[in-house]
């Protein structure tokens, strides 16, 4: 209960306000934007399935919406508050907090039969709110920040090593739970998120196989089986001494009927995801060099020390994207360093975790892409990204330090423990001082006077289409991308269709009905309309059913403002876009 507590009310400090849906102008609203896309699109019978082909964005042509930063769970949450509600809100601020919470006492209550409560409750806390580099991807890149399951799954995975190792009777209920997080992380983002936990079952399979296989050579006789319900598999020569019974039925009945419903929910939907986006030949698109140099490690979370204080890029060349990448924190590194050599023996408890971080710490998405040995990493575009699961993989290797009872032994103890303290302390009081960004109501007022109007699109102009690879920007598709790359994201607050759109990925292909109708021209800064120009605009809007347009003042030239408002006539709302600035609605229904 204290654990609950104190991680809900740290929380609730990191997140801050609650009181209006989350909008910066950047990658922060792009996943609120998922989350509509999300329940626009989606049927659920027979079984769930997202309807990607559609001219809701890169309106008129259409596109395949496969590339968007998709995390099934967090999109099913924010689509029920959605439908609940009537309408866009601050779900996902709720959702946050819901995902630290249950990672700080998920991970507590596996680990505290083998490690005890002290030890437990502060790995629950070092992998929720002082994951540092989790708590400052909130809220701009939330699908990275988001990794409750995959934290569970890979605490789970570890004790099960540990247990089969250490041949202690597994309970079925356990073994049914451990599948099933492995099919809940199917509900986070897959790049980035739900990788890392199939990484790590995936390298500690061979060393549970081989201890499975020694203990049951050694094994002389079954367990006693309590229930009707274990009786017939449990009896099976392969669970010999192996399986412990379980006299709840019912729980084990439970955790088979979890399992069932989360592969309903995710399986279809995953496998439609990862097959759309594989069909994608990117071979010729490069990949940014976009690595974390090992030496992050080595930072301390101190004032006059951090990232904030200093620029560590410059000295060891690295490609620096967030706080808090490379490291969960000099104290966690030393803490781990030192429980490693006390498992020194037990290699096959250590090496899954020491081979994962060693991938991980290695992975260059160029250079070496240690990672892409598995095929949930084939767009993984960003080494940093790993810091996601450091302060699992360190945390479970400092998880088996013993103190020596001598003075020297408590002396170190102390400083070690009073440099994590200090390095938490230090990072949480200045990621509390972050104010949470979000959308005002003057916003808000202006899309709902779109939202009124006839018609079903709305064009941005200038307008943006890009990806994060480049694509669209290099060809002139977004001559201001600081500035647009999230406008066409309102579009959930106005309900309307758009023309431009930013997605992680973006393949030369799906580019090509802009390039042909030449809109890099039309968009390129100071652009002088020529009356071909006009009737070409003319004809689009009026041919596709567009309401109006969203004109950028801060982006046009007095000159092409005022061909505007002299084509189309003055404006009817305006108000501040976050990043994009200014922006007035031209209504065009009527032409």
């Amino acid at each position: 209960m204290g654990l609950g507590v104190l991680t809900g009310l740290l929380a609730i400090g990191i997140v801050g306000d609650f009181s209006r849906p989350l909008s910066d102008g950047t990658d922060t609203d792009q996943f609120e934007y998922v989350g509509y896309v999300f329940i626009k699109n989606l049927t659920l019978w027979p079984w769930p399935y997202l309807h990607l082909l559609n001219n809701q964005t890169f309106y008129p042509y259409g596109i395949n919406q496969i590339f968007l930063d998709w995390g099934f769970e967090r999109d099913y949450w924010y689509a029920v508050c959605y439908w609940l509600f009537d309408g866009p809100g601050p779900y996902l601020q709720y959702y946050y907090v819901y995902t630290l919470l249950l990672t700080a006492l998920g991970s507590c209550a596996l680990l505290t039969a083998r490690y005890g409560f002290v030890k437990s409750a502060l790995f629950g806390l070092a992998v929720s709110v002082f994951n540092m580099y989790a708590t400052w991807k909130f809220p701009v890149h939330m699908n990275v920040c988001i990794d409750h399951w995959t934290v569970l799954c890979m605490v789970a995975t570890y004790r099960l090593l540990r247990d089969v190792l250490d041949r202690r009777p597994l309970s079925l209920p356990f073994v049914l739970g451990w599948v099933w997080l492995h099919v809940q992380v199917l509900g986070q983002e897959l790049a980035y998120v739900a990788g890392y936990a199939l990484t790590f079952t995936t390298l500690a399979l061979p060393v549970l196989a081989w201890g499975l296989w020694r203990w049951y050579a050694s094994a002389t006789a079954p367990e006693l089986i309590s229930t009707q319900a274990n009786r017939a598999i449990l009896a099976s020569p392969i669970f010999r001494g192996v399986l412990k019974p379980d006299p709840v039925g019912a729980l084990s009945g439970l955790m088979i009927g979890l399992i069932l419903m989360s592969l309903w929910l995710y399986l279809p939907l995953t496998i439609q995801i990862a097959f759309g986006a594989w069909a994608f030949d990117f071979a010729e698109v490069p990949l940014a060099p976009l690595w974390s140099n090992p030496a992050r490690l080595l930072i301390p979370y101190l004032p006059g020390l951090h990232p904030f204080d200093r620029e560590y890029s410059a000295l060891i060349h690295d490609a620096y994207e967030s706080f808090g990448q490379g490291s969960p924190g000099l104290g966690l590194v030393i803490l781990a360093g030192l429980g490693l050599w006390q498992l020194r023996r037990r290699m096959a408890l250590w090496l899954p975790v020491v081979l994962m971080l060693v991938l991980c710490l290695l992975y260059h998405p160029t250079l070496l892409p240690t990672l892409k040995l598995f095929p949930w990493f084939t767009y993984n575009r960003h080494g940093g990204r790993a810091s996601l699961v450091y302060p699992v993989l360190f945390g479970l290797l400092a998880l088996s330090v013993r103190w020596p009872r001598h003075r020297v032994g408590a002396l170190v103890g102390i400083g070690v423990l009073g440099l994590l303290g200090a390095e938490w302390y230090t990072v949480y009081r200045l990621r509390s001082s972050v104010p949470t960004p979000m959308v005002s109501d003057d916003v808000l007022h202006y899309c709902a006077v779109i939202r009124q109007q006839p018609g079903v699109a709305v064009l941005d102009f200038p307008f943006c289409t890009v990806g994060a690879d480049g694509i669209g920007r290099n060809e002139g598709l977004c001559p201001y991308y600081q500035q647009q790359n999230a406008v066409f994201t309102f579009r959930r607050f106005y309900d309307k269709k758009g023309v431009g759109q930013y997605f992680g990925r973006l393949h030369p292909d799906q580019i090509q009905p802009f390039l042909r109708d030449n809109w890099p021209r039309l968009l390129a800064p100071g652009h002088t309309f020529t009356d071909a120009d006009w009737r070409f605009l003319d004809s689009f809007l009026r041919t596709n059913h567009f309401a109006g347009i969203n004109l950028y003042p801060d982006l046009l030239t007095p000159a092409q403002l005022a061909g505007f408002y002299q084509r189309y006539g003055p404006p009817i709302a305006q108000t501040r876009f976050p990043e994009a600035g200014r922006v007035v609605f031209v209504p065009v229904a009527d032409l």
